[in-house]
């Protein structure tokens, strides 16, 4: 009957011991993944900022492809902010910094939000 045990325990505490480093590396994955979701989303913003100014120019104002392609931009910015929203694990407000490394992520401040 103890040896029993004893196996219930030892494999317990070795299923435990691997579900810790299991959720560890899910962790890692999960911010990578909120951090590119991130700067995919500055990327895209930029480029409607770019976008935006080519179109104020005399020379391109009123050009029809411009402005639907300025839509379009304004169009994948807001469907990425969802992506955003549920793959964010920090706020704004709050600096959490790295769960494994303990440092602190430097976050540019947002701009339009």
């Amino acid at each position: 009957m103890m040896m029993i045990e004893l196996i219930i325990l030892a494999t317990s505490v070795a299923l435990n011991i691997f579900f810790v480093f299991y959720l560890r590396w899910l962790l890692r994955n999960f911010t990578f993944l909120s951090e590119s979701v991130y700067n995919l989303k500055e990327s895209i913003e930029a480029f409607l900022n770019h976008l935006a100014g080519v179109y104020e120019l005399e020379a391109f104002y009123g050009d029809e492809t411009l402005q639907n392609l300025l839509a379009h931009a304004k169009q994948l910015t807001e469907e990425i902010k969802k992506y955003k929203e549920v793959y964010t694990i920090t706020n704004d407000e709050e600096d959490l910094g790295d769960l494994f490394n303990e440092t602190k992520p430097e976050i540019e401040e947002e701009e339009g939000e």
